[in-house]
């Protein structure tokens, strides 16, 4: 009877095995597959799942990351880290590098957002670490996007440009036209900030990277380089191109925190064709931003239109707001921290590379040792082996010698024996035969010696 249940407490826990689940939960992988094509549809679905109804970790942490990346997608600004740490410390004790490289991702994003460029950079550059190792280039495109994005948010315009090249050639490798066209935009960004000398290339790269985006029909992509091209066409005085391309990018835009901005270039264009009364009005709708850049920027041409309209007063408070927000602007520059941090990194990396070289060289000098050994091993015992061969050979070959010595020898006896007895009989026989010749001569002799 005990033997009974035991066996079917043992198929029970087989049968519990078999059916626990060990993949991921399918409405996870279903919103995952919805995310690049559909984001508002993945972020619909995923607020559709109850947190709390997810028991495992590995789901948990699935969520965190897909709901994480999703807001992301849809340009949902996200300030809050909480999150994506979920993902982040699982899949960091899982060692799952694929996730692993998402997860750094986004968070370096979250850090982006918080306008902490520094801890953004170490993020990006250990999610980079992650997404070579599985040979991922399209992560691996985005990743160097951002960085270089950071870069050139901190005015390090050759860096950023540097990083750029290499986000178009995994764009290309990848066949990412988004991708490609948001690097050739950004590079024509860099070409606009150097000056005059550089406009022509500037607008060679983002009318590449427009052409691109409508093909394609993305409307953000669209709306931002329109909003790049507005900004070329006001530097270079051709008023009429750059409210064109303004109103082109306030019609494309589907991120609001980038409405403030694109204010503030179009009521830059209206001021180039002195339309100042458009120009005013949404300069002051620019003014709802954030970003002390922005708002620097309006109050400057706000000042400019007030000049013109001779309320010098209102000029004189304008400017002086356009000062105020410069200076706070320019505090927040992070450059130093950011070139610091890349420096540590790199030394993180090195020291990384190092260990894991002399690790290398370790296991390879016990592989060698090991080898060395064994093949040391197996000599010594081939050559024992020979020594004994040799001196059992050495042994039979003097045990032959021997024996053939005594073969030898006893023929030589017997052929001694065959030769020197017919001689003596022979001998006798002729000294015989000599003393029978012989005795009657000397018979005579004797005979003739006496008379």
């Amino acid at each position: 009877m005990k033997t009974t249940i035991l066996a079917m407490l043992l198929l029970a826990s087989c049968i519990l095995a078999a059916c626990t689940r060990s993949s991921p939960n399918i409405q996870l992988v279903q919103a995952d597959s919805l995310i690049q094509k559909f984001p508002d549809s993945a972020l619909h679905f995923l607020q559709g799942i109850q947190p709390k109804g997810l028991h495992l970790a590995a789901d948990r942490a699935y969520y965190a990351l897909l709901l994480t990346q999703v807001k992301d997608k849809n340009f949902i600004h996200q300030t809050e880290d909480s999150l994506i740490r979920i993902a982040v410390q699982y899949y960091d004790s899982t060692k799952n590098t694929a996730m692993q490289a998402r997860a750094h991702y986004y968070l370096g994003c979250i850090w982006r957002n918080k306008d902490d460029h520094p801890e953004a950079l170490k993020e990006f550059f250990k999610a980079i670490t992650y997404s070579k190792r599985i040979f991922d280039n399209s992560l691996t495109g985005h990743i160097y996007n951002n960085i270089a994005y950071l870069y050139y948010l901190q005015r390090l315009n050759e860096q950023a440009d540097s990083i750029y090249q290499i986000t178009e050639k995994l764009a290309i490798l990848e066949k990412d036209s988004i991708l490609w066209a948001d690097a050739l935009s950004q590079r024509g960004m860099i070409n606009i900030r150097k000056g005059r000398e550089c406009y022509q290339k500037a607008e060679e790269k983002i009318l590449h990277a427009f052409n691109i985006s409508c093909n394609m029909n993305q409307r953000s992509m669209i709306a931002k380089t329109a909003y790049s091209l507005s900004l070329l066409y006001g530097r270079m005085n051709m008023g009429e191109k750059a409210v064109e391309f303004a109103k082109l990018n306030i019609n494309n835009q589907d991120n609001s925190n980038a409405l403030d901005r694109a204010y503030l270039v179009l009521g830059d264009a209206y001021y180039k064709i002195s339309q100042y009364d458009s120009a005013s009005i949404y300069l002051n709708k620019s003014l709802h931003s954030e970003d002390h850049y922005t708002k620097a920027g309006a109050y400057m041409r706000l000042a400019d239109i007030a000049k013109k309209q001779g309320l010098l007063e209102k000029a004189l408070e304008m400017e002086r707001k356009y000062s105020s927000y410069l200076d706070s602007a320019q505090q927040k520059q992070q450059s130093a921290e950011i070139v610091t941090a890349e420096k540590n990194i790199l030394i993180q990396r090195k020291q990384s590379e190092f260990k894991a070289n002399l690790d290398q060289v370790y296991y390879y000098i016990a592989i060698g040792i090991v080898i060395f050994l064994t093949l040391f091993l197996a000599l010594w015992k081939r050559h024992k082996k020979e020594v004994i061969n040799f001196k059992r050979k050495e042994i039979e070959i003097n045990k032959q010698t021997e024996e053939l010595l005594q073969q030898k020898n006893e023929q030589i006896n017997f052929l001694q024996k065959e030769i020197i007895i017919p001689m003596m009989l022979r001998f006798s026989r002729f000294m015989a035969a000599m003393i029978i010749l012989i005795f009657p001569i000397m018979k005579v002799l004797n005979v003739d010696c006496l008379i």
